[in-house]
């Protein structure tokens, strides 16, 4: 891996796009909502006899499935948490590499007089 110095745009630009992802990612949840409740009201609706085939209803099938996509959104909506949590420390590291940039620019520029004022001696 090459080593270069750092670059802030490259960040910025990284952050911008983690920010559209995470809002695609948000976008889905009032969706997966809506979703989840329209198939609990059919699990509902779902006649819950057991058929002699099967030892398990299709009621109880449906509502099964619920609870796994349920639980599947809980964790994207973590992971979405986490990936919101990333970016704002990407956000401060950018504001940390800015600061440092700072400092070295000021000792650059102090620096200069004083060895301008070594040279004329």
């Amino acid at each position: 891996m090459v080593h270069r110095p750092p670059d802030s745009g490259l960040l910025s630009n990284l952050i911008v796009h983690e920010k559209e992802y995470t809002k695609h990612i948000s976008a889905l949840f009032p969706i997966s909502h809506a979703a989840l409740a329209y198939l609990s009201a059919f699990a509902a609706a779902s006649p819950s006899a057991i058929p002699s085939s099967s030892s398990v209803s299709l009621a109880q099938t449906i509502a099964t499935i619920v609870d796994i996509l349920s639980g599947t959104d809980g964790a994207l909506q973590l992971y979405n948490k986490a990936v919101e949590n990333w970016r704002d420390q990407l956000a401060r590291l950018i504001k940390l590499e800015q600061d440092i940039a700072a400092i070295l620019r000021d000792r650059e520029i102090s620096s200069v007089p004083t060895l301008s004022l070594l040279a004329l001696r």
